[in-house]
Formats: structure tokens, C-alpha cells, sequence
């Protein structure tokens, strides 16, 4: 098992938007970070919060040089959320809350009220891939004011502009993407404020891990582009973070274990590194030990309640659904494996590279401050 690190939530993508708050004089609900503060009190005309989809800084100091305009322009470090996963973080920046207080904790959930663990962001069932006629999570029960609605309602001169690149099908590419950035910073005179969200590195690490020709083709494009906009840029702060690292996994089946299997009352849900599991009354005292005599060397596992009080997803005013989400058992990875369970209702997707454990390749994260008058 890897070392363990401790992280600041402080210093995190928390603290980020929690800046962006304070900066526009909204109710803060966590420390802000300093080092931005300073930068956003000179009243730039843009400011443009972009988040690059599992960029984090071990994926950058593995695949572009020092020379790099990327790692040229790094203006600290910081940390994700725990989990460092795409539902938690970037809820993370978008609320200006914990994932103790959003109750985004992962990709997929259990929601009693329908019996059913649900892809939180699509709102399909989980195992089967059926597109649920419930509620969306996202719209009810998981819905939150974001913090641009807060900043907009407090600001009405400041113009949004949310610019996200979600669909992997979509001909829109980086270029576009910045372009578009570019073209309506300079529209007109009014302070402006942009969401952006590229989907990459992220989707291009899970399908071919983190240190290969793929990853570093993509992370040259994004770095040409970056320079190009930040050259062009007038009276702007750019802050560029992403909502998670990446590291190289390997995947293990708990189908293989049906004697583990069976202690279950239903699949586990949340992530493959940061996952919880159902169990059984009649189990309940033999699931610790049988579970850390599998995998205690990538996995920490602990009761819900133990989990709880450890603080690692966050302070504040707990959701409602968080002890639901939470089942009977949490184990987070700090090793190298990834627990996956099918059900056969659909094909399989295999990653070769993942995110929601507690790594610095997972948690550890560049805030880039770039100053353009």
C-alpha cells in the first residue's frame, strides 16, 4: 500500500470557488485561498475559471517538458475533494461546497426511494443502463444553487458564460473551445465571468492510461491552445485547475469472489476506488475481515460510522443522503487496484487508468493564475 497524505481542504478546489465568492462579494461557506484573492483584487474585466478534466499534476510532469507553456504558468498546487472524481469536484467548484455538504460523493449512488443505484449525472440504472423515469438526482434531490447563479443574482452588471464540453461525440474541439472563449471576452465592455469544462485529459487516460503517445498528443493540444488564448486575452485572469488526477489501475473483478458476493444485499456503488458495499445482517461481522484479507494491500476499509468521523469528505452541514450513500462498509484505495462488479445486464467498460482513491497521482492538482491587461 502506498504511503498516505494528508490533505487541506483549505487548500483546495473548495477554496477556489470559495474565492470566486468572496471576490464578488457572496456569502463564503470556506475559506477562500489567499494566493487567488490577491490576484482577483485587481478587478480584471474577465475572469475565466476552466477546468480540464483529470489534468492533474502528476499527469502533466509525466507528458509535457518544463518548457511547457502549462507547467511554465503553474502558480501553485492544490488538492481535489475526496473522492477526486468528476461528480464530487466538479460539484465541488460549481457549489462552492464539500461533498459532505452536497452529497455528490460519486458516479453512481443507492437511492432507497427508488431501490435503485443511479448514474448520477445521467440518471440511468447503473447495472443495466436503462434510462430511469425517475427524477433526475442532478434536478431534485442532488440539486444545488451553483455558485454562478449566486454571484449573477448579487452581480446583475456581471454577464455568465458557461462554456462546457461534455459530449465526447461532439465535432467541437479545443480550438473551438477557446476560440469561443476569446470571441466573447471581448464582445463588450461588461465584466464577464465564464464556466468552462473541457472533458480531456480525462477521457483519453481511462481508455489508454496515463503516460502514452495518446495523453501526450492531447496534452500538446491543449497546451498550443492555452498560450494561443492567453496571448490574446485583454483584461483577463485565467485560472485553469482540473477536478481530479489520474493514475494507472488494476482492475479486479469481484465477480471472482462469490463467497464475497454473497454477503451482499446488492452491488456496491460510488466509484471502483472509493466504493461501498451493502451488507448483509448476517454477515455484518465477518465482512471487515474477510474483505481486508483480499485486498488490504490497495484498500483501507472502514465502517460507515468510522468513515464519518474521519472528516475526509468534508465539513459543514452534512446532506441528507450522505449516511444512505454511504451503505455499511467504505473501503478507499491507496494502492494500485480498482474493484469492478458486473451484473451481465451490460457490456463491460474496462479503464487502464482511474481516479476517486486517496493518491497524490489522484488528489494533487495545478492552479494556473495567468495575468493578461
Amino acid at each position: 500500500m502506498q504511503k498516505t497524505f494528508r490533505f487541506d481542504y483549505d487548500r483546495s478546489l473548495v477554496s477556489v470557488s470559495n474565492s470566486l465568492l468572496k471576490y464578488y462579494n457572496v456569502k463564503t461557506y470556506h475559506p477562500s485561498l489567499k494566493l487567488l484573492d490577491e490576484k482577483l483584487a485587481k478587478n480584471y474585466k474577465n475572469v475565466i475559471f476552466m477546468i480540464l478534466d483529470g489534468m492533474g499534476t502528476d499527469l502533466i510532469e509525466k507528458n509535457l517538458p518544463e518548457t511547457s507553456f502549462i507547467r511554465q504558468h503553474i502558480s501553485t498546487q492544490i488538492f481535489s475533494v475526496f473522492p477526486p472524481t468528476t461528480t464530487a469536484a466538479t460539484t465541488a467548484c460549481h457549489s462552492g461546497l464539500t461533498p459532505f455538504e452536497s452529497g455528490w460523493l460519486g458516479w453512481s449512488s443507492y437511492y432507497k426511494q427508488y431501490d435503485e443505484i443511479i448514474e448520477n449525472f445521467l440518471n440511468t440504472a447503473c447495472y443495466s443502463g436503462k434510462k430511469l423515469d425517475t427524477p433526475p438526482p442532478a434536478e431534485g434531490i442532488l440539486k444545488y444553487e451553483t455558485i454562478y447563479e449566486k454571484i449573477t443574482a448579487a452581480n446583475p452588471s456581471v454577464e455568465f458564460h458557461k462554456i462546457h464540453k461534455i459530449n465526447r461525440n461532439d465535432p467541437f474541439d479545443f480550438k473551438d473551445f477557446c476560440e469561443k472563449i476569446l470571441f466573447l471576452s471581448k464582445q463588450n465592455d461588461h465584466s464577464k465571468l465564464f464556466s468552462a469544462y473541457w472533458k480531456e485529459p480525462d477521457a483519453s487516460a481511462h481508455k489508454f492510461g496515463t503516460c502514452c503517445a495518446e495523453i501526450k498528443n492531447i496534452l500538446a493540444d491543449l497546451d498550443a491552445n492555452l498560450k494561443k488564448l492567453a496571448n490574446q486575452l485583454e483584461n483577463a485572469l485565467l485560472i485553469i485547475t482540473a477536478d481530479h488526477g489520474e493514475t494507472d489501475v488494476q482492475e479486479i473483478s469481484l465477480n471472482d469472489y462469490p463467497e464475497f458476493c454473497k454477503m451482499l444485499i446488492r452491488p456496491p456503488a460510488l466509484e471502483s476506488r472509493f466504493i461501498t458495499f451493502f451488507v448483509k445482517e448476517a454477515y455484518l461481522n465477518d465482512f471487515q475481515n474477510y474483505f481486508n484479507r483480499l485486498f488490504c494491500d490497495d484498500f483501507r476499509l472502514f465502517t460507515k460510522d468510522a468513515f464519518l468521523k474521519t472528516g475526509i469528505i468534508g465539513n459543514g452541514k452534512m446532506h441528507f443522503m450522505v449516511p444512505d450513500f454511504l451503505g455499511d462498509f467504505v473501503a478507499i484505495a491507496y494502492g494500485k487496484r480498482a474493484l469492478r462488479y458486473f451484473t451481465g445486464e451490460r457490456a463491460p467498460i474496462r479503464f487502464t487508468a482511474n481516479h476517486s482513491g486517496m493518491t497524490a497521482q489522484e488528489m494533487c492538482v495545478p492552479l494556473l493564475m495567468i495575468e493578461k491587461k
